[in-house]
Formats: structure tokens, sequence, C-alpha cells
């Protein structure tokens, strides 16, 4: 199975991508094929300034896109930004969410995780779980999102810089499950591939 981990801030050394290395780590350690996608590096125009071209894509925007078409399992991480997603995803699903972009979307399992500094994550799980069903069930594909999200709270205070646990079992336990989950549902929808 292959794996795809998208850090949705556009920060780097963020708390989003603390949580993307925690997972990351946990699925090296069971031997899966891990790719990483860190929008740090973000260069998606906003729709004002243009189109993604799929015949024409950056360097992060063909990582993106190689990245999610070769991967059965998606997690896709988000910061709350003031109750919200971060303005990157919400553009990367405006600017890729369509036909072209179909590969990214087909036959794939997405586990969404919100990431918060404090009490949060709870609303970009909501915000970004509806907005993927809505992607793939649009274009009518067989996709699934995963119904167990996480969310990182305190985050700083329970990874450090690399993703490794700071020793709160709870948090940490939590963790384990979401992960497990995600991909038990993701064996159950490539069973027949």
């Amino acid at each position: 199975m292959k794996i795809c981990i998208l850090s949705g801030s556009p920060r780097k050394n963020s708390n989003t991508k603390k949580l993307a290395l925690a997972i990351q780590n946990h699925l090296l350690q069971k031997n899966f094929s891990v790719n990483t996608i860190d929008f740090s590096e973000y260069d998606i125009p906003l729709m004002v300034s243009g189109k993604v071209d799929i015949a024409n894509l950056t360097a992060f925007q063909h990582s993106l896109y190689t990245s999610m078409s070769d991967a059965n399992l998606i997690f896709v991480l988000s910061p709350e930004y003031n109750w919200m997603p971060s303005a990157e995803l919400i553009n990367f699903f405006h600017q890729m969410g369509d036909k072209p972009y179909a590969s990214i979307w087909k036959d794939k399992t997405f586990a969404v995780a919100g990431v918060s500094n404090g009490r949060g994550g709870k609303l970009p799980c909501i915000q970004i779980s509806y907005v993927l069903n809505k992607i793939c069930g649009f274009m009518g594909f067989e996709s699934f999102v995963c119904p167990r999200t996480f969310e990182s709270q305190f985050t700083q205070n329970v990874l450090d810089g690399e993703g490794k646990s700071l020793g709160n079992i709870e948090f940490d336990n939590g963790l384990e499950v979401y992960i497990n989950f995600a991909v038990s549902m993701a064996k159950k929808m490539n069973i027949t591939k």
C-alpha cells in the first residue's frame, strides 16, 4: 500500500508538520511506502491569479499530483486558523478538485486530521471531510473518507519538531488508533485491486 500525507500548513516547522512526521514515522515502522507533501513549499495560484495547468505543473504541483495519484491512502492534515482549514488547502481543492485531476481523487481512502496549538482541530476535520465527499461524489468516484478523524490538540506539547512523542500516553494512543483505523479502511477499499 502506498500512502501520501498532505501537511496542509504554509508555515515551516509547523505543528501540522509535526503531526505529519509523527504519522510518517508510525507508518515507516510498519514498512509502508510513505510520501509527505509539505505545503510550506506551496505555489498553487489563487483562482483570480490563474489556473493550475496539468501540462505545465511546477515542481511542488507535480510532486503533489504524482504522490496523490500513486497513493491508496491519503492523510489530509490542516491547521485550524480561525475555525477554518488552511487557505492553501481550500485553494488546492478549488484548483485541482476537477476532472483533469481525477487520478488524485479516484479509488482513494482519505483520512482527515485537524491541528491546533490549543483546543481545536474539529472544524477543519468536518469541513475537509465534507469537501472531499463532495469532490469524489460529484465526479462519481468510488473513494472513501474515513469517519474517524483526529484532533491534534496542544500539539507543541505532545510532539517534538521531528514528530516524536513527548510522552503523552493519551495522545499517543489516540493517534495510533486513528492511523490504524485509516490503514484498515484503505485495505478494505483496495481488496479487489
